[in-house]
């Protein structure tokens, strides 16, 4: 027997007597956070590291379905004793069952806890996954339909410290002059707040091996706790967090705030094969320290194909290695997305579109969500063009930009992205990913976050129903060629909007209606005010509607 293993196995057992667990109540809420911690005086090599120290939870529910949860390290505790702790989210009310071994396979302690079948709060909906009805799109455990609304993304540099071993928070990115830095407790609860006001429920949280130390496997706790806390406040919200594994600019090796786009200069290189202890030992310290979380799923990497690294590199190893470790792992089966056109030739759950030109079509069997808008086709006249190079109204070529969602001139075009990726049958869009949250929002971020609330709202009417809407072709036909028209329905209910372009003023008009079998009411909406401009009954047979005159899009909703 090798030296190593000898000593391992002592140490194991000598846990069976120095070990004291604790676990939270015994009443915990529906979708709720059940914790068990472990205490141990044991010196280890490092107590991050899962092959040498691991503790596993076995959760048995009330209809004996199993779940096997790991443990994850947490540092000291008041004593001075190292502190381990196992979450779990329990998924349906009853008597639920746990062990909780080490890695030997002892038993250390057993336990149950009740499960109530309220929820913390009315927007804890349990976790996101596939609807394995409607597969095209997401839903949550109680069953209802999840449509992303988002806001932007929540960079690592954004919940980490002012400073760390002589370095600043406060990264400037050349490309665009953004800067990226610590923010304020109060800064991302104001934001939260923010989007909770305006009805949306998404955020994206990345980590891109920020908090990890240079050692490549012990973690920053109070970095890591705070992207934590965050989560928590935004469940307590009812906002659902998209948490980010890799990223083409994760942080540079030898830099705490500084990222690097070279996969060779990052902690470790995620495109090519090697340091696999390391990169599941990531991958599963997230996963056991987030997944219990009810408002949590994956993107497993953003915009991995990007220069100077290699897109096929990275889709054979997310396919072979990074996938199956993450659904090896996460006890839940949590959904995957994976971003920007590298995910169809993947495995992963969902698709996240950043290009606004390339909306999710019939093809696609997989849920889509726009989670980073980017490219956009604005016809500008030549006197508009003339007027920003005289003074200065430039236009960002990226949606994503903070200037660019400050632009009014801009407004429509966030629109009419949410609206198509709806009516083509996505699951929704975020808006854009490097808003500066450290100012207070301008009139032109509110009117933004406005019309994305008025599809929300839209959203809202059309539960439960929601996932058996399916994009349709040529329900309506239009004379005029000025207006793109897209339709998402069912037998029940029908919305189209209708794409006229930037600054296109349409007359009133006659449409024609293709293949109705019932009487509807046919409601048209404004989406940039979220208020009815008319509604009148369309009887069975009938083929003709009038349509309002309308300023760039307007939204028609039938309802049988």
């Amino acid at each position: 027997m090798r030296p190593q293993t000898f000593y391992r196995i002592c140490l194991f057992v000598s846990l069976l007597f120095a070990l004291n667990v604790s676990a939270s109540e015994k009443t915990i809420a529906l979708y709720g956070l059940f914790e068990t911690t472990i205490n141990s005086e044991q010196p280890f090599d490092n107590p991050f590291d899962y092959t040498d120290i691991v503790f596993t939870g076995e959760f048995i529910a009330p209809d004996q379905t199993s779940f096997n949860v790991s443990s994850f390290y947490d540092g000291l505790d008041a004593q001075g004793k190292d502190v381990w702790k196992i979450r779990f989210m329990p998924d349906r009310p009853g008597s639920w069952n746990y062990i909780i071994k080490n890695a030997a396979g002892k038993t250390i302690r057993h336990g149950e806890f009740i499960t109530t079948d309220q929820t913390t709060n009315p927007g804890n909906h349990g976790h996101v996954k596939v609807d394995p009805q409607h597969p095209r799109y997401l839903i949550h455990d109680d069953g209802s339909p999840h449509f992303w609304i988002g806001g932007k993304w929540i960079s690592a540099k954004d919940y980490g410290p002012k400073s760390k071993a002589g370095q600043k928070n406060l990264d400037i990115d050349p490309r665009v002059n953004v800067t990226h830095k610590y923010k304020s407790d109060q800064q991302l609860l104001d934001y939260l707040d923010l989007l909770v006001q305006y009805k949306h429920n998404g955020i994206l949280l990345k980590i891109a091996q920020y908090p990890l130390e240079k050692d490549k496997l012990s973690w920053d706790l109070e970095w890591i706790r705070r992207g934590e806390w965050l989560v928590q406040q935004a469940l307590n919200r009812g906002i659902y967090v998209q948490v980010n594994l890799f990223d083409t600019w994760s942080r540079d090796k030898n830099h705490y705030f500084k990222n690097n786009m070279l996969g060779a200069n990052q902690l470790f290189d995620v495109w090519h094969d090697g340091d696999d202890k390391y990169k599941k030992n990531y991958l599963r310290y997230i996963i056991s320290r987030f997944s219990a979380y009810a408002n949590v799923y994956w993107e497993l990497g953003n915009e991995m194909e990007h220069s100077p690294n290699c897109g096929n590199c990275f889709i054979k190893l997310a396919n072979d290695k990074y996938l199956p470790w993450v659904r090896q792992y996460d006890p839940y089966n949590l959904p995957i997305g994976l971003s920007e056109d590298i995910w169809r030739a993947t495995n992963a759950d969902i698709g996240f579109l950043h290009q606004t030109d390339k909306l999710p079509d019939e093809s696609m069997q997989r849920p889509v969500i726009m989670n980073e808008l980017v490219g956009y086709k604005l016809k500008q006249s030549a006197f508009q063009k003339a007027w920003r190079k005289l003074f200065g109204n430039k236009l960002h070529p990226g949606l994503w930009h903070n200037d660019a969602i400050n632009n009014e001139d801009l407004r429509f075009t966030y629109r009419r992205t949410f609206w198509k990726v709806f009516t083509h049958g996505g699951s929704g869009s975020s808006e854009a990913t490097w808003l500066d949250i450290s100012h207070e929002p301008s009139s032109a971020v509110l009117d933004v976050m406005r019309d994305h609330m008025h599809l929300s709202q839209l959203i809202d009417q059309l539960r439960p129903e929601l996932n058996t809407m399916m994009p349709v072709q040529n329900l309506i036909t239009t004379d005029n060629s000025h207006a793109q028209v897209s339709t998402r329905g069912n037998p029940s209910a029908y919305v189209s909007y209708f794409d006229a372009g930037y600054k296109q003023d349409i007359k009133e008009g006659v449409l024609t209606i293709n293949g109705l079998s019932s009487d509807y009411d046919a409601i048209w909406m404004n989406p940039s005010t979220g208020k009815i401009i008319s509604q009148t009954r369309l009887l069975h047979g009938s083929t003709k509607l009038a349509h309002p005159e309308y300023h760039q899009d307007v939204v028609l909703l039938l309802k049988r």
